[in-house]
């Protein structure tokens, strides 16, 4: 394994979570964890990047031991502990410890935008500041304790469509219309801001690589039609096999791999094909 001190690239890695480096079923990261070590030891960076909420990935940085930067919401804020970078980038607030930048917009005009449309055209779908602990529960899987974490958004809101494809079509264009926009995840629509999962981690970049001697690469990986943007920008683009849904296409990326095995165990093998691919000829 090469060291960090002999590349002459600074790598970064962006990841999504759920159904990526989370198994899409049981939310277990097991299989990914020797790999998870082996960057922090060569100083590789791994920037969770997800659809979940600023609590609820706290708790699973420390689950993962991860003291990176993270990105909220679809690209909605982007969590930088303080004192992690020589100085404040530029925009952020600093709120609990973090340097926070808000390319979003709030789930307040979110919500009322969600509830007069709602008024017009019906609401063919659960939404999750409408519905009990319990549906969320049975809609995600999550314990109810995580449950209450998905709900303390800030910045989006998940829609379980129930409706038709067609309804979907023209609700996302009421949605983009009123200057919202609209991600298909794995099981949920996100209606967010103007933002997504490949903005921030641009931003995100930028400033890396302000702080750095190197240049500054990508590595992206996600499982769905949400994570493209994201997957877009990388230098080496990383979809990962879900076993519930195709993966999404990307075409004419120059480098991409789509693993043969799914959610942590396929991204642990695509990073260590990197790692012994990319980053030895760095």
């Amino acid at each position: 394994m090469t060291t960090i001190a002999s590349l002459k690239t600074q790598w970064l890695i962006a990841s999504d979570l759920d159904g990526t480096l989370l198994d899409h079923f049981s939310y277990s990261h097991q299989p990914a964890d020797a790999t998870l070590q082996q960057l922090e030891a060569v100083g590789i960076p791994v920037i969770l990047n997800s659809s979940k909420t600023r609590d609820e990935m706290l708790t699973l940085r420390d689950t993962l031991q991860n003291r990176h930067p993270f990105i909220a919401e679809n690209g909605s804020a982007i969590f930088i502990p303080q004192d992690y970078f020589p100085q404040k980038p530029e925009l952020a607030h600093e709120e609990d410890g973090y340097w926070v930048l808000e390319p979003g917009a709030s789930r307040r005009r979110i919500v009322a935008f969600l509830q007069q449309d709602g008024e017009s055209h019906g609401a063919p779908y659960l939404n999750f500041s409408a519905a009990s602990n319990g549906e969320i529960v049975a809609a995600t899987g999550l314990s109810a304790s995580q449950a209450e974490q998905a709900n303390q958004r800030r910045y989006s809101e998940p829609l379980l469509w129930r409706g038709t494809e067609q309804e979907k079509a023209a609700f996302t264009a009421r949605a983009n219309a009123a200057g919202f926009a609209t991600l298909q995840g794995g099981r949920f629509l996100h209606v967010l801001g103007q933002t997504d999962k490949g903005e921030a981690t641009r931003l995100l970049k930028k400033i890396y690589q302000q702080h750095s001697d190197q240049p500054c690469k990508l590595i992206a990986s996600g499982d769905g039609p949400n994570d493209l943007d994201m997957l877009k920008i990388a230098d080496v683009a990383i979809i990962v096999r879900s076993p519930t849904h195709a993966p999404p296409e990307l075409p004419h990326h120059p480098q991409q791999i789509t693993t043969g095995e799914t959610g942590p165990q396929g991204w642990a093998s695509a990073i260590q094909e990197i790692l012994n691919r990319e980053l030895h000829t760095s």
